[in-house]
C-alpha cells in the first residue's frame, strides 16, 4: 500500500499530514525497516502509515494514553479500515507509554526495532526518559525519530495540553522541550550520529552499541556476624586498657 492509499483513507483526522506520511513511508522503506516502535498514535494516522510502510513482513508496536481508546476512529479502527490490523500491537496505558516500555524490558530486553518514532507526550519529563528507554530496545543501525521539535504547550492547539499548562510556569509552557530531548539527550549521545533535522522532525541513528560480551563486574558487601567470644573478648580488652590508665 502506498502513502497515497492510506492518505485517502484517513483523511484530515489528526495528527499526521499527507505529506508526512509521504516522508515517513519513504524513509522507512529507504533504510529498510521492519520493525517499528511508536510512541503516541492518537486515532492511529500515522500508525497506518507506518503500518503501510513496513509491508506484509513488518510490525509496528505503538503505544498511548487510555484516553486514547475514547477517540472515534479509534486506532484499531482506523487500521482496520485501511486492513492494516494484523501487522499492529496496539497497547493502551493510564500515564505513560514508559510504563508499557519498563514492561518490555523486564520481560525481554532485547533489542528488537528499526526504528522508534516519538509523537506523545512532547515533553521533557517524559520523553526524555523515553529516548534512553527506546535506545535499550533499538537495534544497531536503528534510527530514533522525534517529532514536533519546537512544539510548546503553551501554543497547543488542543484544549486537553492548555488545560495541562495551567500548572507549570512560564519557561516551561514556553520551551520547546522535544527540541531539548533532542539537542541536550540524543544529539549528545556518543552511541548515535547521522543527525539530521528537517521540517518538524529530528532524525538520528545508532551507529555504536557497546559489546554485548563486554566484562561487566559488581560487588556485593556483606556484614558478618560477629561471634559472641569474641565481643566479650574485645569489651574484657576494652575494661583492662581503662584500668592501666
Amino acid at each position: 500500500m502506498e502513502a497515497e492509499e492510506v492518505s485517502a483513507i484517513v483523511g484530515d483526522l489528526p495528527w499526521m499530514t499527507p505529506a508526512q506520511g509521504k516522508a515517513i513511508t519513504t524513509f522507512v522503506r529507504a533504510q529498510g525497516i521492519r520493525d517499528v516502535l511508536e510512541l503516541g498514535f492518537c486515532h492511529g494516522v500515522s500508525t497506518c502509515y507506518l503500518a503501510a510502510a513496513v509491508g506484509a513482513e513488518g510490525s509496528v508496536t505503538t503505544i498511548d494514553k487510555l484516553s486514547a481508546r475514547s477517540l472515534e476512529p479509534t486506532a484499531e479502527a482506523l487500521l482496520t479500515r485501511a486492513g492494516l490490523r494484523g501487522r499492529v500491537t496496539v497497547h493502551y496505558e493510564a500515564r505513560s507509554y514508559n510504563w508499557r516500555l519498563m514492561k518490555v524490558l523486564e520481560s525481554d530486553p532485547t533489542p528488537r526495532f528499526d526504528l522508534c518514532f516519538i509523537d506523545g507526550a512532547h515533553s521533557w519529563l517524559e520523553d526524555g526518559f523515553a529516548f534512553f528507554l527506546a535506545d535499550r530496545l533499538l537495534r544497531e543501525g536503528g534510527w530514533i525519530v522525534l517529532d514536533d521539535l519546537d512544539w510548546r504547550i503553551a501554543t497547543a492547539p488542543d484544549p486537553k495540553s492548555r488545560e495541562r499548562s495551567a500548572s507549570m510556569d512560564a519557561d516551561e509552557r514556553e520551551t520547546a522541550q522535544v527540541r531539548k530531548v533532542y539537542d541536550l539527550l540524543v544529539r549528545t549521545h556518543p552511541d548515535y550520529g547521522q543527525f539530521r533535522t528537517e521540517d518538524s522532525w529530528g532524525y538520528a541513528r545508532k551507529v555504536v552499541i557497546r559489546s554485548a560480551g563486554e566484562l561487566r563486574t559488581e560487588t556485593v558487601v556483606k556484614t558478618l556476624p560477629v561471634p559472641l567470644e569474641m565481643v566479650r573478648h574485645l569489651m574484657d580488652r576494652e575494661s583492662k586498657s581503662k584500668a592501666q590508665r
